[in-house]
């Protein structure tokens, strides 16, 4: 099992990218970007780029030359580097080795300007950093007058009047071409779908007869993008959706636009929102953000999960009794943390050592390596008490006094049943008695 450690001087990374760099990328982060996400993440996005040196992937380097040719420590990198993800600019990839670890950032194409000024999360925000005039002024800078063609004919030649019929290739002048440059349209600021709960909104559209398919890619797209500027619920969002319905049954795009912005404005006084960088995490709490939680299990002390699970500090009896358990059973921290989550939630936040250790010795001999394993090892547990729930209590066989942790899914547990199995009260018994003397040092 091999732990994030956060980034280290040594730790090597590559650099690459989705696009070939020009000089309208170039002013569109420097008019557009600096005012949202500041000149230093500009800057360091910039100086990443001298990497790639006319290639889209770079050779390998370490930590040590950031250090020193920008004069900053990683963490501050590291915080420039979030900036940059959150608007859509860089994607981090991360393997970690025996001894190493290795990364890969991914320089993301800004987006150009007539998508930037037709988004709704970049341009709300750039117009409440740089105000109205300055942000008509830079509308104006990126804009083209068009020529009215309304007079004139088409008379281009095609191709096979030029050149006449094409020849057909031969098959091998299409191979190896994956690995040509190629670029990529920028989608803007990371926001998934997964963010907003589109079932209530279906549920509740479906009164008025719109129908899923009505909510096409695009208008999911804004949607999800309109709940987390404006903080939209699926109850205010169903009115919004209902104001941008047109004659032909269709959601309107720009009415949407329009209709959540004057949602928001008229529920905070008629300002708009601005973007803000949430505020400073501990160093321990930045690295775990960039994890998904059982990474986050698998990579956080089990001593130092229980004080932030716990709100304290833990007794020396606790922490001896973690330590002996991990020495002894040979558990990784995100089993650890998961048994230990599971015990305190299944006993009202109490600890008994010896269920914990007839625990932590039974998920060893079922080589339950990681948190993710724990986790479903439980949810297994859940479905088997969940059977025997629903059988009559005569043939009910109670295979393990462990309980399900609440947590585990937010659902309502079934209703206890009157009649319990004797050998499981029994153990309750023996367990409260343990109980009392084992808090008798905390009192």
């Amino acid at each position: 099992m091999h732990y994030f450690s956060g980034i280290r001087p040594a730790d090597r990374f590559v650099v690459t990218t989705n696009y070939v760099a020009t000089g309208l990328t170039e002013e569109v982060l420097k008019r557009l970007y600096i005012p949202l996400i500041g000149l230093e993440s500009i800057a360091v996005y910039q100086y990443m780029t001298q990497f790639l040196d006319d290639t889209q992937v770079s050779d390998e380097v370490t930590h040590y030359i950031i250090m020193n040719e920008l004069k900053m420590n990683l963490s501050h990198f590291e915080k420039l580097r979030f900036r940059l993800e959150g608007i859509g600019l860089m994607k981090t990839f991360m393997k970690i080795n025996d001894e190493s670890q290795h990364f890969v950032y991914k320089l993301i194409s800004p987006v150009m300007p007539e998508q930037f000024f037709n988004d709704p999360m970049l341009s709300v925000y750039l117009y409440q950093t740089v105000g109205k005039e300055r942000f008509n002024q830079l509308k104006r800078h990126f804009s083209t007058a068009g020529i009215d063609l309304t007079d004139y004919k088409e008379v281009s030649k095609n191709y096979i009047d030029v050149y006449g019929a094409p020849k057909s290739p031969p098959k091998e002048i299409y191979d190896n071409n994956d690995g040509l440059i190629k670029t990529s349209t920028s989608l803007g600021i990371p926001v998934h779908q997964q963010t907003f709960d589109f079932d209530m909104l279906e549920m509740l559209l479906k009164q008025n007869l719109i129908t899923r398919e009505q909510l096409t890619k695009e208008v999911r797209e804004l949607i999800a993008q309109l709940s987390v500027l404006y903080d939209i619920a699926p109850t205010d969002m169903r009115r919004i959706v209902l104001k941008s319905m047109t004659s032909d049954q269709a959601i309107s795009l720009e009415d949407l636009r329009r209709n959540a912005r004057d949602f928001y404005q008229f529920e905070h006084e008629g300002n708009l929102p601005t973007l803000t960088v949430a505020s400073e995490q501990t160093s321990v709490q930045k690295e775990k953000t960039q994890l998904s939680w059982f990474e986050m299990m698998d990579t956080t002390s089990p001593i130092e999960m229980l004080a932030a699970f716990s709100k304290s500090e833990p007794t020396m009896k606790q922490k001896r009794m973690i330590e002996t358990i991990i020495e002894r059973e040979k558990l990784p921290f995100g089993v650890m943390n998961v048994l230990l989550q599971y015990v305190m939630l299944s006993n009202g936040m109490k600890l008994p050592q010896t269920y914990i250790e007839e625990i932590a010795s039974n998920w060893k001999k079922l080589k339950l390596d990681t948190s993710e394993k724990a986790y479903h090892h439980v949810k297994k547990m859940q479905r088997e008490q969940k059977e025997r729930q629903q059988r009559p209590a005569k043939q009910r066989v109670m295979k393990s006094y462990e309980k399900t942790p609440e947590w585990l899914e937010k659902m309502e547990q079934p209703e206890q049943q009157k009649e319990q199995n004797m050998d499981l009260e029994e153990e309750k018994r023996k367990l409260e008695a343990e109980l009392q003397n084992f808090w008798k040092e905390g009192e």
